[in-house]
């Protein structure tokens, strides 16, 4: 992230103290937050055994609640990944900015997970080629893959920072480690 957000780094820097309580309030907040989901969720859950009436006739809410369970689930991961980018970088980006890297990343993200799903289902023969292992080596292939995403999300940002402040003409200067 840190080279990534690079033309950031520069200008701003935080404390090392700030950088080290940052990650114990974010999983407080991350936690309280999944707690608010469960509570919703089971709301919906619980939404869907219920039918209503609509002229005369007895209507399931089933599928309703599994479209409000989906969509849900889709922003909170937006609204995860757009707190993750507000946090991790160094300096402090608009919530605009954030966003916009949540939604990129959040889409990419569902749109991996389907085809992971389809893959694995329809294609695959990772279990008859690991056996046992096969649920490690879809969980580790699933984390690389949402690394990628995840950085794909803050380079989108990055350069959307750049276009806006103009930043875009010059040549990316070469980052020195010496």
């Amino acid at each position: 992230m840190s080279v990534i957000f690079f033309h950031r780094v520069a200008i701003r820097r935080r404390h090392f103290v700030v950088s080290a309580l940052i990650p114990f309030c974010y999983i407080l907040l991350l936690g309280i937050g999944l707690l608010v989901v469960t509570f919703v969720s089971g709301a919906l859950e619980a939404m869907g055994r219920e039918t209503i009436d609509v002229f005369g006739h007895a209507r399931s809410l089933v599928g309703i609640s599994v479209f409000l369970l989906y969509l849900v689930g889709v922003v909170g991961e937006i609204l995860i990944l757009t707190s993750i980018y507000m946090v991790m970088p160094v300096g402090r980006p608009s919530w605009r900015h954030a966003l916009i890297g949540g939604v990129t990343a959040g889409l990419l993200w569902e749109l991996t997970r389907h085809v992971l799903v389809w893959y694995f289902s329809t294609l695959s023969q990772i279990n008859v080629v690991y056996g046992s292992f096969a649920t490690a080596i879809v969980v580790l292939l699933s984390l690389e893959i949402a690394a990628l995403v995840l950085l794909l999300g803050a380079q989108v940002i990055a350069e959307y920072e750049r276009t806006v402040r103009g930043l875009s003409d010059r040549a990316a200067q070469p980052i020195k480690t010496g």
